[in-house]
């Protein structure tokens, strides 16, 4: 006896979905990740938590994210708590994607300590935080 094959198409037809509007599923999701980075931000803002960007503005590729809070005050310098959150260099850099990484990875607890010798303006923090950082994108 002769076995017949499969009686149906090994390839589906494309389906074709009839009444949804992919700008309109397109638009919510970007108004949904906007709102989550807004609750982000104003988290980071009641606990005093910094963001600064590191990125060669020349070369929109890769570039840092750095999400830091003060930690310790010491008579030489300040600890400071950072989590950072990289783009990889063959990728162009965004700030809102970078703010969003480096600000879940901070409230999941991934974060070091940064000690800072104490050159610098109790409010110059970001800028301290943001030299150290550049310092170490522009060696890689």
């Amino acid at each position: 006896m002769k076995q017949t094959q499969f009686p149906f198409p090994r390839i589906m037809p494309k389906q074709i979905i009839v009444g949804i509007n992919t700008t309109e599923i397109h638009a919510e999701l970007r108004e949904m990740a906007d709102s989550y980075r807004k609750t982000l931000m104003a988290r980071a803002k009641a606990d005093n938590i910094g963001i600064v960007h590191i990125h060669n503005n020349n070369w929109p590729r890769g570039g840092l994210t750095v999400a830091f809070r003060k930690a310790n005050d010491f008579k030489s310098g300040t600890m400071v708590e950072v989590a950072v959150n990289t783009c990889s260099s063959k990728d162009m850099f965004s700030r809102k994607l970078g703010t969003v990484g480096a600000l879940r990875k901070f409230f999941d607890g991934e974060t070091i300590q940064l000690p800072l010798l104490k050159v610098y303006q109790e409010e110059d923090l970001s800028w301290a935080v943001k030299q150290a950082f550049t310092g170490l994108w522009d060696a890689i």
